[in-house]
């Protein structure tokens, strides 16, 4: 029955972290507040940002409700992790390991992202949704396709990213 709950409580969590995230990383983007995409975002999240926002106020691009309301996602999941007794209680998973889920959620949509963008590319070039995942996944991308060159019209970057993303994720996992 726990893990049943665990698991729902860590997929609803993950979720709306991750569309926190989106809509952050949006925002720094500078996306266009008529992109479907934002659009969706900011409509889910909205509920949740909107409080936070009259005490912490956004910065230039940065949108920094957003990212503190996914941090109390995050502390959350860990205070119902520690409350069903699968986790371990102390400042470091309430404080830092929050932060560290953050960070993890961060990769996760980066790969979601790169994923989209792959497929995109593959189905639909020209769609708008290839346009906005080819913006939003450029920055992490673009430093791997300085070195690795594209082979017979195929864009490896996005498997070498995946590759140390998924790295990255397995050396972040035991501290959340």
């Amino acid at each position: 029955m726990f893990s049943l709950f665990l698991f729902t409580l860590k997929l609803v969590c993950s979720a709306f972290g991750c569309l926190l995230l989106l809509r952050a990383y949006m925002r720094f983007m500078c996306t266009p507040s008529n992109d479907p995409l934002y659009a969706f975002c900011y409509s889910l999240t909205e509920w949740a940002v909107r409080s936070a926002s009259t005490f912490i106020k956004r910065r230039g691009n940065i949108d920094w409700p957003s990212i503190f309301v996914c941090y109390l996602v995050a502390v959350l999941y860990q205070f119902f992790h520690w409350l069903v007794g699968s986790g371990s209680f102390g400042i470091f998973p309430f404080i830092l390991g929050s932060a560290v889920l953050v960070v993890y959620w961060a990769i996760e949509l980066a790969m979601w992202i790169a994923l989209a963008f792959c497929i995109f590319s593959w189905v639909n070039p020209s769609g708008q949704i290839y346009r906005v995942t080819s913006f939003l996944s450029y920055p992490f991308l673009a430093p791997f396709k300085k070195f690795i060159p594209n082979w017979r019209n195929l864009d490896l970057s996005a498997i070498v990213f995946f590759i140390l993303a998924n790295i990255a994720l397995a050396v972040l996992a035991p501290l959340t």
